[in-house]
């Protein structure tokens, strides 16, 4: 657990503002208009009980790792939503800030609180893998400058650990140009929802899940799914391929399978993060 010496604080965030029998923050006094006392704190921790009943049980919806670094929550609160995230992702550096330091003194090793105003300049060492931020409606006066604060504050949606001059890249490279050149693309999943919206469909949804080529991850479900995708993409490489690059880019079987030893030599290395994103797409027919 943290000592709560370790709280970024100053004497002054506790000089509490009063009014109307509530207690306000100090720390950039007035620029939040609900208060901080103790009545409230039980208010905002209900509220996160409600949430977590409302999403079934889950604290999160990205499709996140175990295996991220950095995390961010903006406007914590009394901080429970992040100490159940730094207890869930205890290998996962948290940081947490709101305007009043109303957290709890003891809490995951992983986890540090910090008094700040998230519409002020963003000053942190690092990016982050995940930022998480709720109920703040009423609480931002610039929302498109807090979101491109999130945005230049999170690390690419990728780790890069696969070279753009792998076998692998080659491969997905050539065969979507061979796909579009044979006049049928592959690569629509993406623009898929848009599709069928302008097709006249209603209510469309395009529900996301990243799943790994191979079994990189550390979390023992994603990698059971890696192992089954590495199997299923290893048979698929031949079948997707001959006919095109053959048609097409006028390859030779024996360039093809050259090419088809690496994309799988590439699969085995669990040093690549290889990962995909499945889109499932529904929509409803309207009445009229």
């Amino acid at each position: 657990m943290q000592d709560p010496d370790n709280f970024s604080l100053t004497e002054s965030v506790f000089d509490y503002e009063y009014e109307n029998g509530r207690r306000y923050h100090a720390y950039h006094a007035g620029e939040y208009p609900l208060p901080n006392d103790e009545k409230e704190q039980d208010r905002l921790d209900m509220q996160h009980h409600l949430y977590t009943l409302l999403y079934d049980g889950d604290i999160y919806r990205a499709p996140i790792s175990k295996d991220i670094k950095y995390a961010l929550d903006i406007g914590c609160g009394t901080g429970i939503w992040a100490i159940e995230f730094a207890d869930k992702f205890p290998n996962t550096e948290v940081i947490a800030t709101d305007l009043s330091a109303i957290q709890p003194g003891f809490v995951p090793e992983n986890l540090q609180f910090e008094v700040d105003d998230a519409e002020d300049e963003w000053q942190f060492s690092h990016t982050f893998d995940y930022i998480h931020l709720g109920t703040l409606a009423g609480s931002i006066a610039d929302w498109p400058r807090l979101l491109q604060q999130a945005y230049d504050n999170l690390a690419p949606g990728d780790d890069d650990s696969l070279p753009p001059d792998s076998a692998y890249a080659q491969f997905q490279t050539l065969l979507a140009d061979a796909a579009r050149k044979f006049g049928k693309e592959l690569n629509l999943a993406a623009r898929f929802r848009e599709m069928v919206e302008e097709a006249g469909f209603v209510n469309v949804v395009d529900e996301r899940r990243k799943a790994p080529l191979s079994p990189w991850p550390a979390d023992p479900r994603l990698k059971t799914l890696g192992e089954y995708m590495r199997i299923v993409m290893a048979d698929s490489l031949e079948p997707y391929c001959l006919a095109l690059f053959t048609r097409v880019l006028d390859w030779n079987n024996t360039m093809i399978q050259a090419q088809l030893a690496g994309v799988r030599q590439d699969l085995r290395n669990m040093d690549f993060h290889i990962h995909t994103t499945a889109h499932c797409v529904y929509g409803q027919k309207p009445f009229s």
